[in-house]
């Protein structure tokens, strides 16, 4: 395409600013270096010199111009090697950029590919990409996210179809009971492909809400502030994982497998956790209002400061756990073994405890005010300066009897 005339002008003018002051350096160079130093000399009243005197004396004018010439020169050789360098840098970069464009654009559309090796090539290139360039790493998260939300929603249940392109180890096997609960099934190899990706390219703040995720293998991943609203994950992998801070609002964890995770300060309200495996989880300041842990595992699991308001923890199992300061107003425990638990603090008015296992417990300080304890066992059960107004389900005798035993214990 010709250029303009204003661009032709631009030019010139660009090269007339480089060519006018080299040509009056030089100029002015070989002035002085011929009859300009005798002049100079004439300038100071040296003329009156020998001429062997005077000879030296414009030879070394000479020297000092040549000296400062060199000088100059120098600078300037420096200065444009220098823009030459940032130039051939920007050129390698843009170049760089470019390829990365490349791949990414062959990623997209492997990822869109019938056949399965195809798309697990794509999701790899992605996470290549992802290594090299910090600039597309939230990119590539937001495509692999998506491809999880979308493709994940494509198999639940109802729509599942079996690819035609999966190993045949993947097939399930003929005599794989027809009833199996989907909750146990593994999500197809490309899905646990992204998952893995997503989660050790520390992308944090995923959104995977409303995903398919039922038994997928998430043991120690990195899923930090992930939104995961309504994800299904029932019977996945999660032991170790970091939670810390993720959203996890009406998410279906039933049987899944939670030991030694961290939810620190993580929103579980209204989450359906039955039977979950919580064991030496970390839920320090978890939001856990209404949530339900019917059966749940919780040995030694740390809730300090959960919020567990209207919680159902029907017959969990929270022996030796910490619930000092959680918030349990208006939970269900009954039936929940909470031996050796530590529940001290100001925060279980209207707690459900019918039928809860609760020897050893330590409710020192603790607001029970309005709790039901029928059925509870409250064998050895410390109760020093805790609020028992308007307790049902025992009478202010049995309870100082539980108490009285308890202090007789410890003495």
């Amino acid at each position: 395409m010709p250029r303009t005339a204003s661009a032709r002008y631009r030019e010139y003018a660009r090269r007339l600013s480089l060519i006018l002051p080299a040509t009056v350096f030089f100029c002015a160079l070989f002035w002085i270096m011929g009859p300009g130093a005798r002049w100079i000399l004439d300038l100071d009243r040296v003329g009156t010199l020998e001429p062997k005197d005077l000879a030296t004396a414009v030879d070394a004018v000479r020297g000092r111009a040549l000296a400062i010439a060199t000088g100059i020169i120098a600078l300037i050789a420096v200065y444009y090697t220098a823009r030459n360098a940032q130039t051939a840098r920007n050129a390698l970069a843009l170049t760089e950029q470019g390829q990365v464009t490349d791949r990414y654009t062959k990623a997209i559309q492997q990822l869109g590919d019938e056949k399965l090796d195809i798309r697990l090539g794509g999701i790899y290139a992605l996470e290549r990409i992802a290594h090299d360039s910090q600039r597309d790493h939230s990119t590539v998260q937001e495509v692999l996210t998506a491809f999880i939300r979308i493709h994940s929603q494509e198999r639940t249940p109802a729509n599942s179809h079996q690819d035609e392109d999966t190993p045949a180890d993947s097939q399930e096997d003929e005599d794989t009971p027809t009833d199996e609960a989907p909750s146990h099934k593994k999500p197809p190899p490309d899905i646990q492909a992204a998952l893995t990706v997503i989660t050790r390219s520390n992308m944090t703040g995923a959104d995977l809400t409303g995903a398919y995720l039922a038994g997928a293998n998430l043991a120690g991943a990195n899923l930090t502030g992930a939104d995961l609203t309504g994800a299904h994950l029932a019977g996945a992998n999660l032991a170790g994982a970091n939670l810390n801070g993720a959203i996890l609002i009406y998410a279906h964890l039933a049987n899944a497998v939670l030991t030694g995770a961290s939810l620190k300060r993580a929103n579980l309200a209204r989450a359906h956790l039955t039977d979950a495996d919580l064991n030496d989880a970390f839920l320090n300041g978890a939001h856990m209002a209404s949530a339900d842990l019917t059966d749940a595992q919780m040995f030694s699991a740390d809730l300090t400061e959960a919020r567990l308001f209207s919680a159902d923890l029907t017959r969990a199992t929270l022996v030796g756990a910490k619930l000092n300061g959680a918030f349990l107003n208006r939970a269900k425990l009954n039936g929940a073994y909470l031996n050796g638990a530590y529940i001290a603090g100001q925060y279980q008015a209207g707690t459900d405890l019918t039928g809860a296992n609760l020897t050893g417990a330590d409710f020192t300080d603790a607001n029970l005010t309005d709790a039901n304890l029928t059925g509870a066992d409250l064998t050895d059960a410390d109760l020093t300066h805790a609020n028992l107004q308007n307790v049902r389900g025992r009478t202010p005798d049995q309870i100082l009897d539980a108490t009285t035993r308890s202090d007789a214990t410890r003495s």
